[in-house]
């Protein structure tokens, strides 16, 4: 597969180009990524903006549980239980999120990098005139592309004289 941002040949789908960076997506496979999106970056931020959002709703029911059923003598063990379930799962919703962050900041980190290694290597082999690259030919030490080559230049110099 060839990068479409860059051009790079051998590259594997679903990943990274190793010239620029961009995200290959299987231009063959039109399945789109889980809960949408066509890269791991939208992939990501749908997964931070579903960590937040439940680990938001159930801190807020865990809340109201105890609001509404702190204090009565008849209320059964299992909503605290339930309450204190959904604050657990509060703590791991946005210990995902902080996760999910990190994992961002370091694809766009690793993506800088290889694009700033793009970029040097462009810079590296930039193209030079050969005059400033090699020195001008000697043709003092040539050797004849054949041996018979200048023998057959002398027969036909020798038939030429012959026939005059």
């Amino acid at each position: 597969m060839f990068c479409p941002n860059c051009g790079k040949a051998e590259q594997t789908v679903n990943t990274y180009c190793r010239g620029c960076g961009e995200f290959l997506l299987d231009s063959t496979n039109k399945t789109r990524l889980v809960f949408g999106g066509n890269t791991a970056e939208d992939q990501i931020n749908v997964n931070l903006f579903l960590n937040f959002l439940s680990g938001c709703v159930s801190f807020i029911l865990a809340v109201l549980l105890y609001i509404t059923f702190w204090g009565r003598g008849e209320t059964l063990p299992i909503i605290y239980i339930v309450a204190g379930f959904l604050l657990a799962m509060c703590g791991w919703q946005f210990s995902s999120f902080r996760v999910g962050i990190k994992l961002k900041k370091t694809f766009a980190e690793r993506k800088s990098i290889v694009q700033n290694t793009a970029e040097l290597n462009e810079n590296r082999f930039q193209t030079a005139e050969t005059k400033d690259l090699l020195s001008e030919a000697d043709f003092s030490n040539v050797v004849p592309a054949s041996v018979t080559e200048n023998t057959t230049k002398h027969l036909v110099d020798k038939i030429k004289k012959s026939s005059s």
